[in-house]
């Protein structure tokens, strides 16, 4: 088509696209995301369908309480680990379960997994089987002749203490 158009254009013409009518979910997924400057914004979804519900400027407890308040019937609050989204949920929703979301699950597992590896880096060394000696070649066996096999490994004996981070 050939037609140049701005960013501005196209989303005033997506602005005036009308949206559906709210249906308050069953399970809502709350998270906050990054505008610029250290401006944040806080996006709700139907985390059944994954379509978006609203979103505001602002990482606050009291818009979501408000929100929540004004659209009962959420059962379910899926969040990061963010005391001001579990200040707003159980302001708004004191009856809803709420969850920690997937992609905050194995984000916190993933830290802690690398702390525990970089505070024992110095035992995964003795953890390793230790190198067999070079033997000098030997004519072949005969078939049916057993083999000979490596001595014993080297365990991380001193491994064995708590992690504290």
């Amino acid at each position: 088509m050939n037609i140049r158009l701005s960013r501005v254009a196209v989303l005033s013409q997506l602005m005036r696209v009308p949206l559906p009518p709210l249906v308050t979910p069953r399970v809502l997924g709350v998270d906050d995301f990054a505008l610029h400057g250290g401006t944040y914004g806080t996006l709700l979804v139907d985390a059944t369908t994954r379509l978006p519900l609203t979103l505001w400027e602002g990482r606050d407890a009291e818009p979501l309480g408000r929100w929540l308040r004004e659209h009962p019937g959420v059962e379910v609050a899926c969040r990061d680990g963010s005391l001001t989204y579990r200040q707003g949920i159980a302001g708004g929703a004191p009856d809803a379960v709420q969850v920690s979301d997937r992609f905050h699950l194995w984000q916190g597992l993933s830290r802690r997994v690398q702390d525990i590896a970089s505070a024992h880096r110095g035992c995964l060394p003795a953890a390793l089987p230790r190198p067999a000696r070079a033997v000098p070649h030997q004519p072949r066996r005969p078939s049916g002749t057993p083999r000979r096999t490596v001595g014993p490994h080297a365990t991380p004996a001193d491994c064995s203490r708590p992690f504290r981070p």
